[in-house]
């Protein structure tokens, strides 16, 4: 008796920590990652995503929507060493606004509108990252 009281407990419980990941994704209050990171401090917000870490291999993915009045992602990336591959798309049609990949220091912005969906797919890339609309 006490088995079957537990399951019909755990399983909406289940459902509803499912539901809770779904809507902060959609609202750009989480990143989905693989991989590995080593040394990593950052922050993932709605209109500002950034990190700084010894070394990540693998690939995040975060949304960010615009801030009051901004038609641009600015961009800052520092490279000690490793890869880094940046895909930015509209979210809504998926039209790609910048596919690049960065080997060395870069700062520039990226005309977007609406939200958008940051895509990094490093190899044992050591440095830095930071997109803000």
């Amino acid at each position: 008796m006490r088995k079957n009281v537990n399951m019909k407990i755990a399983i909406p419980a289940m459902l509803g920590i499912l539901a809770l990941f779904i809507v902060l994704k959609c609202f750009g209050l989480m990143t989905f990652r693989s991989g590995t990171r080593i040394g990593f401090a950052g922050n993932d917000g709605i209109h500002k995503y950034n990190g700084s870490y010894y070394k990540i291999t693998g690939t995040m993915v975060h949304s960010l929507r615009p801030s009051k009045d901004s038609d641009s992602v600015h961009c800052e990336i520092t490279t000690e060493s490793g890869s880094l591959h940046v895909l930015i798309t509209q979210k809504g049609d998926s039209k790609v606004i910048l596919d690049k990949e960065i080997s060395g220091n870069e700062t520039f912005d990226v005309p977007a509108e609406g939200t958008v969906k940051i895509k990094l797919e490093t190899d044992e890339h050591s440095g830095s990252y930071r997109f803000e609309y």
